[in-house]
């Protein structure tokens, strides 16, 4: 599985086959896509020129620190008696 695909109003999952075409898959449907078309979106998507390989897009930079941030809860006492 490499992300999600949107035809149209169907929206599945993109997947590469065996053979090295690309497909969409809803549920138990996998429905082939022109190979062609999918790579020149990925090209588009990654910057990257034909012959090229196309670049991971989900790959997280390698600078990424997580940042915590502790927020302080307000205590309300109860009034004296």
């Amino acid at each position: 599985m490499l992300g999600t695909v949107q035809r149209g109003m169907q929206i599945g999952a993109l997947a590469r086959l065996a053979d090295g075409s690309y497909a969409q898959v809803n549920g138990d449907v996998v429905e082939v896509i022109n190979k062609s078309r999918v790579e020149f979106a990925l090209r588009a998507a990654t910057g990257t020129r034909p012959g090229e390989p196309i670049v991971n897009l989900r790959r997280p930079p390698a600078s990424a620190v997580p940042v915590v941030i502790k927020k302080r809860r307000r205590i309300v006492l109860p009034p004296e008696a």
